[in-house]
């Protein structure tokens, strides 16, 4: 019998698929009867806390958030943040100089909104296509100050292809993760979900062997190769598929509720109950 205290699920391609954004009612009916059996519930994403999908926020009462690839953890049971990191300003013009040079394009994520430094057409495009809304999104193209109100703790950078060698050498203390063509998660290299849950392990004294974690794309690497259960959906990357303890289905095809009934975390329903 496992003993999982926690579920840590991705959203993009594993709680909803990617670009229709459907959720399938599998999926939240499986989640909900892990609740009740006292399992709680995470989400960790790429994603800032304001920009979550709403149609899984709405019908899904999360314990615990993962955002932006670990960077900013919160307790919504307590209310509360658990974790966050904290780019510095030097980091933060460095990035920006860097990005005008290059003709990119570069959003900082702070606790309110994005704040867009640099190429707002191109970062508010993407956000459009793939999540379908751009209320979190401010354009501080002409400013540039909001960092020093407060401390962004992740980005979003689009680089052109023969320039990110060069990103990743001048600057070795981040990460960039790519999520589509050109447009990189940055984050520092000490950063990820699986730090992210860590955060929250320790504040309840549970371990690795207590979570069960499911994902699909690189940013979820680290959280799968950790967690001692871990489910790769089955539209998941190779690389994910690989490194995961277990493939279930697509997600569109019950991915999740045949994966918490293969390991025996939840019992079979019938559709008319």
């Amino acid at each position: 019998m496992l003993d999982i205290k926690l579920a840590v699920f991705d959203v993009d391609g594993t709680l909803v698929s990617k670009n229709s954004r459907i959720l399938l009612d599998s999926t939240v009916r499986a989640i909900q009867e892990l609740q009740k059996r006292g399992v709680k519930i995470a989400i960790a994403s790429g994603r800032p806390y304001y920009a979550m999908e709403r149609s899984v926020i709405d019908r899904i009462n999360f314990d615990y958030f993962i955002c932006s690839n670990g960077s900013f953890v919160y307790d919504a049971i307590n209310n509360h943040e658990i974790y966050k990191y904290m780019l510095s300003d030097s980091l933060v013009m460095r990035l920006t100089t860097s990005n005008q040079i290059e003709d990119g394009a570069l959003v900082f994520q702070f606790e309110d909104a994005g704040y867009i430094y640099q190429g707002y057409k191109r970062i508010a495009n993407m956000i459009q296509d793939t999540l379908g809304r751009l209320d979190f999104l401010v354009d501080e193209r002409k400013r540039k100050l909001r960092h020093l109100k407060s401390k962004p703790y992740a980005a979003i950078a689009w680089i052109a292809d023969d320039q990110l060698e060069s990103y990743r050498q001048r600057f070795p203390m981040f990460s960039f993760t790519p999520f589509a063509q050109n447009y990189y998660d940055v984050n520092p290299r000490n950063v990820n979900k699986a730090t992210g849950i860590s955060h929250i392990l320790l504040s309840q004294e549970w371990t690795m062997d207590n979570v069960i974690a499911f994902g699909d794309e690189l940013n979820d690497f680290e959280m799968l190769s950790e967690a001692t259960y871990s489910v790769a959906m089955g539209n998941a990357i190779e690389t994910i598929k690989e490194v995961a303890h277990y493939v279930t289905d697509d997600t569109i095809d019950n991915g999740i509720k045949n994966a918490l009934l293969h390991f025996g975390l939840i019992e079979e329903w019938q559709d008319d109950e």
